[in-house]
């Protein structure tokens, strides 16, 4: 599991050994800045009138992985006192770390990954739709983060500018949750959770977009 982790001056990105659940107070244990340490992060914090996120889970694959009901992490580390053999194990994890600036979609595994990222776009809204070329780009804000979703192969979106922004009111419904199924060689997002297939989408008639390949982006942004 790796995570992005908002600093001061920009983000880095960890492995995730451990994750402690508290409601609104959830905190992942990652490596500090300079990667020599371990410390806990939590997942949001507050800035102004705003909850911001600080941690954004993008690669959820997990190994050798143990759970309860209040934290889950490597059964190797959870739960053991951290001296110097189990710290070099942690970093020969973290020197496997090489994150892409794009991330495709292509597995149920890279969709979790993104939906976790972005908290499955809840509260976000599209602030840029553009192509260029036979590309089609949608952006959006979310948590104090924008996403870029690049679709190649035959895109296409009902998406506006704007749409669930909630200074907008009733014209446009807020996200919600997010539900991405593969079909026919395309892959397609909307914004209503029970739409699993082309039939469903056609029937429902929700938010969308899809095309034949569909690759993310996560930027970190300094408003809250």
């Amino acid at each position: 599991m790796i995570a992005r982790v908002r600093t001061e001056s920009g983000f880095y990105d960890s492995v995730v050994f451990a994750i402690f659940y508290n409601k609104n107070d959830s905190e992942a244990v990652v490596f500090d800045e300079g990667m020599t340490a371990l410390k806990r992060v939590r997942f949001n914090s507050i800035c102004g009138h705003s909850i911001r996120r600080d941690v954004f889970l993008f690669d959820t694959r997990e190994e050798s992985w143990f759970r309860t009901e209040d934290k889950e992490g490597f059964d190797w580390l959870l739960g053991r006192a951290l001296d110097d053999t189990l710290l070099d194990r942690c970093k020969g994890l973290q020197a496997q770390v090489n994150t892409p600036e794009w991330l495709d979609l292509k597995t149920q595994e890279d969709v979790d990954g993104m939906c976790d990222a972005t908290v499955g776009l809840h509260d976000g809204y599209v602030k840029k739709i553009y192509r260029i070329g036979d590309k089609l780009y949608i952006r959006f804000t979310a948590w104090s983060c924008e996403v870029l979703f690049e679709l190649t192969g035959s895109p296409e979106t009902n998406l506006i500018v704007g749409y669930g922004h909630m200074s907008i009111g009733n014209e446009y419904p807020l996200i919600d949750d997010s539900s991405v199924f593969f079909e026919n060689g395309k892959i397609c997002w909307t914004d209503d959770f029970q739409v699993r297939s082309l039939a469903d989408l056609k029937l429902s008639r929700p938010a969308y977009f899809l095309a034949e390949h569909i690759r993310w982006r996560l930027t970190l942004t300094s408003a809250c």
